[in-house]
């Protein structure tokens, strides 16, 4: 498979499985560090079994640690601890719209410490699907008696889950800045690295602030279980292919995918509605997560398919 492809199929197939994380969490009763922190020791695991299987366990005794990839680690585990939890302590339009800050932050950083360019095209996507999240978050919004409107509340009530929601957009955003660097280390064993620190650096939060599983029961057990194979294992992953093969920006179009995905499970497993705004906006970041794929495909069929022009041969 083209890398190139690769990438593109692994981000989509991982943002789908991500946008899960509402239905799972409904289900979990528990905090948010506990779910992450789960998500990663399940995702380890799992992997290195994998690894001893293939007979790849090996290959981590070369692999020299840097800080790039610590620090990848520390900021994924972080960031999605910081999310779980910003969920429960403010509205989920403030936490998700203030997680998806993370790809803008990143293709920044990434234009400006790895002077990636960002193409008129990819501004453009980036900008649809940005304005296709706010739509769907409901952070804009349209009535007949107040029009357009723009809205972001930072209320009392709200402010810890808002600052959660901030640390873990640029906790995401820093994870898909730092996973640009070491390319050179296999996608196995940067997933176990991911997790592994991920899951550490949340451990070190058990400390300072002890968790609690006393409303934990059988069911949740399982819920729980479940998440950290499907969404810790197999997105985070995915999402590691993804990385090596993908520029930042090309990440953050396609992770816009999510907020699609949680949107449309709400519809069907929890019978929240959907306004046009919202529609609208779930058509935008699907178009734009989507757009810059299509049209490089159609680009690289028309160029397969141009005939190719011969020079006459000489006589001399």
């Amino acid at each position: 498979m083209n890398p190139k492809t690769l990438g593109y199929t692994t981000m989509i197939v991982s943002t789908t499985l991500m946008g899960c994380v509402g239905l799972f969490s409904r289900n979990i009763n528990t905090s948010g560090d506990v779910i992450a922190f789960t998500r990663m020791i399940v995702g380890a695991v799992c992997i290195f079994a994998i690894m001893i299987y293939q007979g790849k366990a090996q290959q981590l005794k070369s692999i020299k640690l840097t800080p790039a990839v610590i620090t990848s680690g520390v900021c994924l585990g972080l960031c999605l601890a910081a999310y779980v939890s910003a969920t429960q302590y403010t509205t989920l339009a403030n936490a998700v719209f203030l997680i998806y800050t993370g790809p803008v932050f990143s293709t920044i950083l990434a234009a400006i410490f790895l002077k990636e360019k960002i193409s008129a095209l990819t501004a453009s996507m980036l900008t649809a699907v940005f304005i296709g999240c706010l739509f769907i978050i409901g952070i804009i919004s349209y009535t007949p008696q107040t029009g357009l409107t723009l809205s972001l509340s930072f209320s009392k009530e709200n402010m810890v889950g808002d600052i959660l929601g901030l640390i873990s957009g640029i906790g995401y955003g820093l994870y898909l800045f730092f996973s640009r660097y070491r390319t050179d280390i296999g996608s196995d064993s940067r997933s176990l690295f991911n997790f592994s620190f991920g899951a550490i650096a949340i451990a070190i939060c058990f400390v300072i602030n002890p968790p609690s599983l006393a409303a934990m029961d059988g069911t949740s057990w399982l819920w729980l279980i479940s998440m950290g194979f499907f969404i810790g294992f197999g997105a985070l992953s995915l999402l590691t292919i993804a990385a090596k093969h993908l520029k930042a920006a090309e990440l953050a179009c396609i992770s816009y995918l999510e907020t699609v995905v949680g949107a449309g499970l709400g519809i069907l497993v929890f019978s929240e509605s959907l306004t046009v705004l919202q529609a609208i906006g779930g058509v935008l970041v699907i178009g734009g997560g989507m757009g810059e794929i299509v049209i490089n495909i159609i680009k690289k069929r028309a160029l397969s398919h141009k005939p190719q022009s011969h020079k006459p041969l000489s006589l001399s």
